[in-house]
Parts: structure tokens; sequence; C-alpha cells
């Protein structure tokens, strides 16, 4: 091998990790549990943020992204404590978690993750088995959750706010 060939391919390393610890800089930091609530004001927020319901029950995500299959943790982890979404879909940089707002499940809209309104029954049949309000299938980086009736429940009430019934 000639000399400079070593130092070429180790720059080239060095610079591909560089970049690719940009990419996940909002994640780090917008997603970050330093911006949760320092309590939750119900069993759905606990869901949303932890993962993990008052018991101590962990909801178990089936599929989803790297991150979410090697560190579990709850909706908080991609669609951001505000509900916003926008986090990267390591190692999918081209696709984004979408927002949980009141606006975002309430309205059809087209903003990248179009779709039909949700209501309560088909929020449920998203977090359980990756299906949209229209019937058609979620990305491939949405977990199914494996989750309780009762804790399905209380997360639905708390995404839904005062559109549950």
């Amino acid at each position: 091998m000639a000399k400079g060939n070593g130092t070429r391919k180790y720059s080239a390393l060095a610079l591909s990790a560089l970049m690719l610890s940009g990419c996940m800089d909002g994640h780090n930091s917008r997603y970050s549990v330093d911006n949760w609530p320092a309590s939750f004001s119900s069993e759905g927020e606990r869901l949303y943020f932890t993962g993990v319901s008052s018991s101590g029950e962990r909801i178990r995500p089936v599929g989803g992204n790297h991150h979410m299959q090697m560190h579990g943790g709850g909706c908080a982890t991609c669609h951001g404590s505000e509900k916003e979404g926008g986090a990267i879909m390591w190692p999918r940089f081209w696709v984004m978690a979408p927002a949980l707002t009141d606006a975002a499940l309430q309205s059809e809209h087209d903003d990248g993750h179009n779709h039909a309104s949700y209501d309560e029954s088909s929020l449920k049949k998203a977090i359980v088995n990756g299906i949209g309000p229209d019937g058609e299938p979620l990305h491939a980086t949405m977990p199914r959750w494996k989750i309780s009736e009762e804790s399905l429940n209380a997360l639905v009430h708390y995404l839904m706010g005062e559109h549950s019934h």
C-alpha cells in the first residue's frame, strides 16, 4: 500500500463519523429527558414519555427504529416532549417521526404525513397494529406496541385530549 492511502482512508472515516454525529445532534437535544415534565399529570402522559405504567409494566415495542429496538422508551423518544415530531429515524435519515399534536391527529393535512383524521379507534389501531386511519400500514419505523387495554386507553386519552370520549 502506498504511504498516502492509509491517511486518506482514516481521513475519510473521520469525516464520515463527524457527519453522522451531526445528524443526531438535534435528536439528542430536542428529545432529551431533560425536556420531560418533572412529574406526570396522568397515566397516559407517563406512558407517552416513559413507556412504563405507574405499576412498573413496560410496554414493549415490536419493530420500530434501531434506537427503539435497543433502548425502548415511550412515544416522546421519537415524537418529542411537545408531540411536535421531527426526529430523524436512524438510520433512515429521510424519515421523520410525525407530530402527534391535536392539529396533526384531528385534521387532514399534507405535510409529508398525509392521512385522514384519527379517532380513538383508528389511533388504537395505529399504536397496536401500525395501521393508519386510511387503512394503510404506517412506516416500518413506527413500532407496533404490546400494551394492555387499560394502558392503551390511558395513552389514547392523553393523545386525543379534549377529543377523547
